[in-house]
């Protein structure tokens, strides 16, 4: 009987090495996900159908097709799909797809907050982002990285000035309206036209 006892103690401590060490595995994981190489292409959008996109990459000028449809599937489609617009796709070249899809021309201008405190945040091409009016975080920059929408940011009131990244997530985009997330607030935003020599 004690052999049985001594064997079944040394199989349950074996089991939980073993589940150790896949939790080891698992953060491992989890932080090479964080740290993987961004796939981002920017690109032109030339043309598009129901389920491909025809596009000029900015940076090497190569012409490629791919379909979307399992972005739109996945509600990764972010701004319209208009010809002539600057897009950030993130690419999944054996299947000849891409993963997601965000309109940067659309996202590009001034957004005033719709919560009436009179604050908004205007996003550039060079990806600088800053507030326009009070808010509580100063805004820095912005990017697409692999489909998701970062932001960094200060603490407005000078109480820290380490720069912070925040992986926001756009909810939708339309030519006139952004809603996106942001230190786990939902934030929605009406563009602003902007006029110039004034």
């Amino acid at each position: 009987m004690n052999t049985f006892k001594t064997l079944g103690f040394i199989m349950l401590a074996a089991l939980s090495f073993i589940a150790c060490q896949n939790k080891d595995k698992r953060a491992l994981i989890a932080a090479a996900n964080q740290t993987e190489p961004d796939s981002t292409m920017y690109v032109r959008l030339e043309s598009h159908t129901e389920d491909s996109l025809t596009f000029t990459q900015l940076d090497s000028k190569r012409t490629r097709t791919m379909g979307y449809a399992r972005a739109v599937q996945e509600k990764m489609v972010f701004g319209d799909v208009t010809d002539g617009d600057t897009l950030a796709v993130v690419p999944q070249f054996k299947e000849r797809c891409v993963l997601s899809v965000t309109n940067l021309s659309q996202l590009i201008g001034l957004w005033m907050f719709n919560d009436n405190s009179g604050g908004g945040m205007r996003l550039t091409a060079d990806g600088a982002a800053c507030n326009v009016g009070p808010a509580s975080v100063s805004l820095r920059d912005w990017k697409i990285r692999n489909g998701h929408f970062i932001l960094r940011y200060v603490q407005a009131d000078g109480s820290d000035y380490a720069l912070r990244t925040d992986s926001s997530r756009i909810v939708s985009l339309t030519t006139d309206k952004l809603v996106y997330t942001l230190r786990d607030s939902t934030i929605s935003c009406s563009r602003m036209d902007e006029v110039i020599g004034q």
